[in-house]
């Protein structure tokens, strides 16, 4: 597992998934990453989250994720007033059969505004970090690579569990104006054919490539450069004694993960489930409704496809503030859970 180390003083040594540094006596500064620093994957990224104790004549570094089998890990300690030691771990990959699956891709429709801000990839277990950008691409018409459509964001952007990857579009070629836009056109063009390509090779944390790969064909349609206005949706109240879902047709497709958390019927715990391609929103109580009055509580943070919120379009000039702070507290809509008819 210890590729290669340097220095004499102090040894570097990988344990249990912490990096440890013997033979050191000190106190930790207020910039531990200053004297120890763990890099994950080749070229110039930044150090690695994580918690650093001392433990003895140890210091120990405990990264906040856990270590992708595969992946290449150099660590460095830089001993005040001393040579720097260094040394490069790679955790052996598993022997094991593949069984991970990508489970879906949101936004689910087969046409997405030529707009559209972002994309979820949710797979059945914990994926590896640190290679996603060799094995996810956007295809043309013609099964070609659109050139640089993402932002390759390192660390890439998963859930706390590693299951479901946030895919960010350039915004810089999606706001009309700047300059990648201007040069470069708009990743998705309304009208063509295009595929989102996940290759097999990707890995899960075990380090064993997918069941199979997975191709999502859609199709580019008009720009949606209008805000989100709770004004257009409409709810069906369920009824008292009963677990029948609050449902609200949303007017149009939103955010599959924000849909999640940023609507809310205060006071009342339940379950959110999404149908008609993310324009629906279901609340199933965990106990039955009682009478009375409720409201539908809306974070301002909500977006839909293209990353508009309520009461103010993404692609705008960032100086229009005025719709923004209107709705900076959230909107909630009434509703009435009425008893059943006798």
């Amino acid at each position: 597992m210890l590729l290669a180390l340097a220095g004499a003083a102090q040894t570097i040594q990988l344990d249990g998934g912490a990096f440890k540094v013997s033979g050191w006596r000190g106190s930790l500064s207020s910039e531990p990453s200053a004297l120890f620093a763990v890099y994950a994957g080749a070229g110039d990224v930044p150090p690695m989250l994580g918690k650093y104790a001392v433990e003895g004549a140890v210091l120990v570094f405990r990264p906040r994720f856990p270590l992708t089998p595969g992946v290449r890990y150099r660590a460095e300690f830089h001993a005040p007033g001393g040579a720097a030691v260094q040394a490069v771990f790679v955790v052996p990959k598993a022997a094991s059969a593949p069984s991970t699956r990508v489970e879906h891709v949101y936004p689910s429709a087969d046409v997405l505004p030529s707009n559209t801000l972002k994309l979820y990839i949710v797979f059945s277990a914990s994926m590896s970090r640190g290679a996603v950008w060799q094995r996810i691409r956007l295809l043309d018409e013609a099964g070609k690579a659109v050139p640089l459509p993402f932002v390759e964001m390192e660390p890439e952007l998963w859930d706390p569990e590693a299951r479901r990857l946030t895919v960010l579009f350039d915004p810089g070629r999606i706001k009309r104006g700047l300059v990648p836009n201007q040069q470069m056109g708009p990743p998705i063009v309304e009208g063509k054919k295009y595929t989102l390509a996940i290759d097999r090779e990707l890995e899960d944390a075990r380090g064993v490539p997918l069941v199979e790969g997975l191709h999502k064909v859609f199709r580019g349609g008009p720009a949606d450069r209008m805000p989100i206005d709770p004004n257009h949706w409409r709810l069906t109240e369920p009824k008292a004694g009963t677990l029948d879902p609050l449902t609200v047709d949303l007017a149009k497709p939103l955010d599959y993960a924000l849909l999640q958390r940023l609507l809310a019927v205060p006071g009342v715990t339940g379950k959110v489930t999404l149908t008609r391609q993310e324009s629906e929103w279901r609340f199933t109580p965990a106990a039955p409704w009682k009478a009375g009055a409720y409201r539908l509580q809306i974070d301002p943070s909500l977006e839909d496809l293209a990353g508009n919120r309520v009461g103010r379009a993404f692609d705008v000039d960032t100086r229009e503030k005025a719709s923004e702070a209107r709705h900076k507290q959230g909107v909630s809509l009434p509703f009435q859970v009425r008893p059943l008819a006798p």
